[in-house]
């Protein structure tokens, strides 16, 4: 049972790496700057994946134990920590696929924002103001009631 909680351990590690590896390729082809604050949420990162991973492992013994003294069955696999390394396995995996596609999104927002402020000059934002506000004004002087219009035309 405890090799099989390693084996599941090992593979969140070998995730890790993956995920780390390309992370570290992506910055790479971007142009970004690799500093150790990435590096530190990596490790930040493992410490609690193993962490629990271990916590999990503790939950298995707890349950072997308890089933061999109070049910006489044998339970031999760590299911509890297995599940736990599905997860973070695929946590692993999407954040691999995901950064390069958030990162892409918010460069495109960025030029985007960049290039609708340097469209937009000032006098023909005023002038779309004032355009919309006379609008505005004309439409809803034609929806007054007409006893309203007749006092206003008088006026």
């Amino acid at each position: 049972m405890l090799l099989l909680a390693v084996f599941a351990m090992l593979l969140v590690i070998v995730a890790m790496v993956v995920d780390g590896v390309s992370g570290w390729n992506k910055a790479k082809l971007r142009g970004e700057a690799r500093t150790s604050y990435g590096l530190s949420r990596s490790f930040s990162k493992f410490l609690v994946y193993q962490g629990i991973l271990l916590i999990t492992t503790c939950i298995d013994m707890l349950v072997h134990v308890g089933l061999i003294l109070f049910v006489d069955w044998n339970y031999c696999v760590p299911v509890v920590t297995i599940l736990g390394g599905i997860v973070f396995c695929a946590v692993e995996i999407w954040s691999v696929y995901e950064k390069a596609d958030a990162k892409a999104q918010k460069r495109i927002k960025q030029v985007t924002v960049t290039g609708v402020k340097a469209a937009i000059d000032q006098q023909a934002l005023a002038a779309a103001i004032t355009a919309g506000i006379s609008e505005a004004l004309k439409t809803d002087r034609e929806q007054m009631p007409t006893k309203r219009k007749k006092k206003n035309e008088e006026k």
